[in-house]
Parts: structure tokens; C-alpha cells; sequence
């Protein structure tokens, strides 16, 4: 009886085979990953949206005589007790809204004794006493002696354009506790207004 040894090599012949067939799957199984790999490639699509610009504000403020009534009219005669006003329109010329901060100054040896009230008005005021609507106004910051440093006034906030203009009336008193020695003498007057931009709002939808 003849015994069959299971370890001994195969013939030539069968390892050819064996090595053929090995060969064809690896082609078979590296053709699909490539074919594969292509078709999910032609599964990714782009497009890009379209650019979107970014622009800083800017700030401008516009202070203009109003009522007929320029700032540079001079003052004569003044007595303690007497008054005298200046009408101003606050204009926004930026591009967004912004805080308005105004400063009454001024020089010369009236200044300490020269008292300041600020007013606003919907509409332009006439030049009578109580020349809005009727009324006094409403106050814009609290009135005061000008001092040194000069007195504030916060306007608040004023939107852009021409329909937002806040129209004001400047006060001005001359106290009546000023003393004998100031007459005869002078002082100049200036009014500045200040505008700071308005952020931290959200400007998705403009």
C-alpha cells in the first residue's frame, strides 16, 4: 500500500495554477478599489458663495445756525439778570447713529458768570420765549454755570440723515450775581458737539 506524504511540495504545475489564480484576485479586488474610488470622487461637488463686502461706518457731525439767528452775532450792553439765545441744529452726516455730546465754552472775564440751559424741539423753533409749539422744550442735559472746563451737554443718540436733525436752543443768563467790576468787559462764546459711534448692535440683516 503505498501512503501519500500531505507535506510534500506540490508538482510545478499546480503551484503555477495556485499563483495564477492568486494573481487574478488581487487584480479583481485592486480593479474594484480603484473603480470605487472613482465613482465616489464623482459624488463631490464645491461651490462657493458669493463674496460679501465688509465696510466700516463713518462719523460726521454737522452743527448749523438756525433760525436766522447766526452764532457769531455779538452781545452788547448785558446787565445781571438778562438772557440771550442761540439757536442750533444737530445734524448726523455719518452713516450709522451715533452719541452726541455737546461743550459750551468760553473766555474771558463773563465766563464764570455766564449760565447755560439747553433745549430741544420736534420742529423748528420760533424765536419767542416759548417758541416750541407752545412750549419750553424739552431739556437736553442739566443747565449750569460754564465753567472753566466747560459745560456738557449729552445730546443722546441721533440717527443718520437730514429727518433725524435735532433742533436746540442754548439759553444763556447772565447772573445776576455778577459783580460790579465785570462791566465793560467781554467774553467769547463756542458751542461744540462731539459725535461717537454707536456698535455692539447686530448687523446681519443690514
Amino acid at each position: 500500500m503505498t501512503t501519500t506524504d500531505l507535506h510534500a511540495p506540490a508538482c510545478p504545475a499546480a503551484r503555477a495554477r495556485r499563483r495564477r489564480r492568486l494573481l487574478t484576485a488581487l487584480l479583481a479586488v485592486g480593479g474594484t478599489t480603484l473603480v470605487g474610488t472613482g465613482a465616489l470622487a464623482s459624488w463631490n461637488v464645491s461651490k462657493d458663495a458669493a463674496p460679501s463686502s465688509v465696510t466700516a461706518a463713518t462719523a460726521a457731525v454737522e452743527v448749523l445756525p438756525a433760525n436766522g439767528m447766526p452764532l457769531t452775532a455779538s452781545i452788547a450792553n448785558l446787565v445781571p439778570g438778562d438772557f440771550f439765545y442761540r439757536y442750533v441744529d444737530v445734524r448726523n452726516d455719518g452713516s450709522t447713529a451715533a452719541a452726541f455730546t455737546g461743550l459750551v465754552s468760553a473766555t474771558g472775564a463773563l465766563a464764570p458768570w455766564l449760565d447755560v440751559e439747553v433745549a430741544s424741539c420736534p420742529s423748528a423753533w420760533s424765536t419767542g420765549q416759548l417758541g416750541c409749539a407752545g412750549a419750553a422744550g424739552t431739556p437736553v442735559g442739566a443747565p449750569g454755570s460754564i465753567t472753566a472746563a466747560g459745560r456738557a451737554v449729552d445730546h443722546g443718540t441721533i440717527a443718520p440723515g437730514a429727518g433725524a436733525v435735532q433742533r436746540l436752543r442754548y439759553k444763556f443768563t447772565f447772573n445776576g450775581a455778577a459783580p460790579s467790576g465785570v462791566q465793560a468787559e467781554s467774553s467769547t462764546l463756542s458751542i461744540r458737539v462731539t459725535s461717537t459711534l454707536v456698535g455692539g448692535r447686530d448687523r446681519t440683516n443690514g
